[in-house]
């Protein structure tokens, strides 16, 4: 991924496990200003509905892994959005993993267009190539067999205390 403003990152989404009815979805961002960053979800739906987290595990860098309370995580609501995606027809498009027959879909909202590209075998979400005005995020890489990154026993979240005025 490469913004107008920020650092290049390169992020990997994938699907590293199951535990009953739910699946582990772990995304790590890297980036050479703040290293990596790595966050683990069990859930049992979309990853994008925050009432289907049913655990989460970051770790930052070199830092122990720390298991944060879902309720954290359930508390903000997710963004709606307000403009319009229009289906632009099936087209090539050659990135680093390959060239693909991908659906090409557009979302304007003002003046804001983001031009994304899709296909059906790119799991979770299909993205091969997704741009904007401000910023371009490119496929590199896809496959199975994804192993989690977080093989330490996670720390549990302790809330920071407040200081006592007497």
């Amino acid at each position: 991924m490469t913004g107008k403003r920020d650092q290049p990152s390169k992020m990997k989404i994938a699907i590293v496990g199951k535990e009953g009815e739910s699946y582990g979805y772990e995304t790590v961002t890297e980036t050479k200003q703040e290293g990596r960053m790595i966050s683990r979800m069990l859930i049992s739906g979309n990853p994008d509905d925050q009432k289907s987290i049913k655990r989460m595990i970051v770790k930052m860098g070199n830092e122990p892994a720390m298991e944060m309370p879902v309720q954290m995580m359930q508390g903000s609501k997710g963004q709606e959005q307000k403009g319009k995606a229009s289906d632009k027809g099936t087209e090539s498009i050659k990135v680093p993993a390959g060239t693909f027959s991908a659906q090409h879909m557009q979302y304007q909202d003002g003046e804001t267009v983001v031009d994304t590209w899709v296909h059906k075998d790119i799991a979770p979400y299909g993205i091969v190539k997704s741009q904007s005005k401000e910023f371009e995020m490119v496929l590199l890489g896809y496959g199975t067999g994804a192993k989690t990154l977080i093989t330490e026993t996670p720390q549990k979240f302790q809330m920071p205390q407040m200081p006592q005025t007497p």
